[in-house]
């Protein structure tokens, strides 16, 4: 069944609302035609074998932009809470699908970084966009087609040739209604030789079950480095579904992190493609599910050229009757020799009832390489535990200690201070539920 907002006539209606330029609605309705073609998941799919969809609102009414502006004090009270302690120099807020308050400093904009949302960039940049947006992730998938025809919102970032960002950009996207679909997708785009750092936190109250689908764009020239956080603390009742992927040409680095605290069902892809030689890929991920939470990562390490290296890490913590899925990729080209490729998935289950589901793999059609990869899931170890109550600490916070231990090999590798506390601060409250 295709609510109106899946009709051709409903995207064109959308896309001259949001005054879109004529290519980019040809590109929807592509999109569009590829979506009403494509099956949605289920578990009879190998990908999605351990994730259930059949409580999700896969085809709520599209949530729509209102034009809202505010002021600094009349942001909801979690985002003041954050701006309070972020170090970014710049940031974009959404409330819903609305761009309601956004701080960049002169400085940015006179090196010719652009930092917006997506729709003023389509107007003051469209051809920055138009030769980037769509080429990272194409019309495959069904939530991918899904998102590319019907996003309503979503954030723009263009570092030119050289131009170093030294201090991080936040972009903080806040969810406020229920039963509707949230559509976002962000662009990325870092020149030759380009740094930045790029953090996107995603959150909300409980809400009546919402559907959110987000998707990120990374474009990194050669010699270009991108730090990228993806930060989601979502309330109860959302179901989030998270596309991202990042084209690394020559000696171009990307440094990601991917932390899933909140929502419902959380589903993230997460793909790095090592096309130059030179290029590098550190991914990270930090998970903690609880009460009837189900979490779903997938990771792609695709290594097309000679000479390139990538490096996973994610660890995670499951309590209750919640479950996590990890299944990640390593895939070798024919000529990516001399390819180093590393993966690890490590848990940790602080209840009986809580389940893992890890599935590593490797796909290698080269021989010059090295490549490892391993999974670990395992309860709390009771002994540690009664050292510490025998120490005076209660179960709870000799529970939040192992933890934090447990998480620490991922926390250590964030350099970012800021979001490294507030990343604690989740994970504490988390243990303490």
């Amino acid at each position: 069944m295709k609510t109106l907002a899946y009709s051709p006539a409903e995207v064109r209606r959308l896309s001259q609302a949001l005054g879109e330029p004529a290519w980019l609605l040809e590109k929807r309705l592509q999109a569009l035609e590829a979506f009403a073609r494509l099956p949605y998941p289920t578990q009879k799919d190998e990908a999605w074998r351990y994730t259930d969809l059949s409580q999700a609102p896969l085809e709520a009414p599209l949530e729509e932009p209102k034009g809202r502006r505010l002021g600094r004090d009349e942001l909801p009270k979690s985002v003041r809470a954050r701006l309070e302690k972020t170090d970014a120099a710049a940031f974009l807020v959404f409330l819903g699908p609305d761009l309601v308050y956004s701080e960049v400093p002169e400085e940015l904009l006179a090196q010719g970084v652009v930092f917006t949302d997506l729709r003023t960039a389509l107007k003051t940049h469209p051809e920055k966009v138009e030769g980037a947006l769509f080429q990272v992730l194409g019309f495959e998938e069904k939530f991918g087609t899904q998102n590319a025809a019907l996003f309503t919102h979503g954030a723009f970032l263009y570092v030119p040739a050289g131009v170093e960002v030294k201090k991080p950009l936040g972009v903080f996207k806040v969810l406020e209604g229920g039963k509707v679909a949230s559509v976002g997708r962000s662009l990325l785009f870092l020149e030759d030789n380009a740094q930045a750092t790029y953090i996107e936190e995603y959150l909300s109250d409980d809400l009546e079950p919402t559907l959110h689908l987000s998707a990120t764009e990374m474009l990194l020239r050669p010699g270009a480095r991108l730090r990228h956080a993806h930060v989601q603390t979502l309330g109860d009742g959302v179901y989030h579904l998270h596309r991202q992927r990042a084209l690394l040409e020559r000696d171009s680095a990307l440094n990601d992190l991917v932390a899933t605290f909140g929502g419902r069902l959380s589903r993230a892809e997460v793909a790095s493609e090592l096309l130059g030689p030179g290029a590098e890929s550190e991914m990270l991920g930090l998970y903690f599910a609880h009460g009837e939470q189900h979490f779903d990562h997938y990771t792609l390490q695709h290594h097309v050229a000679h000479h390139t290296r990538s490096d996973l890490l994610y660890k995670g913590a499951v309590k209750d009757r919640a479950h996590a899925v990890y299944s990640g990729l390593i895939r070798l080209e024919p000529k990516a020799q001399k390819t180093d490729a590393y993966q690890a998935n490590r848990n940790l289950l602080l209840s009986p009832t809580a389940r893992v589901d890890s599935i590593p793999q490797l796909e290698i059609a080269a021989n010059d390489v090295r490549c490892t990869h391993g999974s670990t899931t395992a309860p709390v170890d009771e002994m540690q535990l009664f050292y510490l109550q025998s120490r005076g600490l209660s179960r709870s916070l000799a529970q939040e200690l192992l933890v934090k231990a447990h998480l620490a090999d991922v926390l250590t590798r964030i350099p970012l201070e800021a979001l490294r506390l507030h990343l604690e601060a989740v994970i504490e409250e988390k243990v303490r539920l």
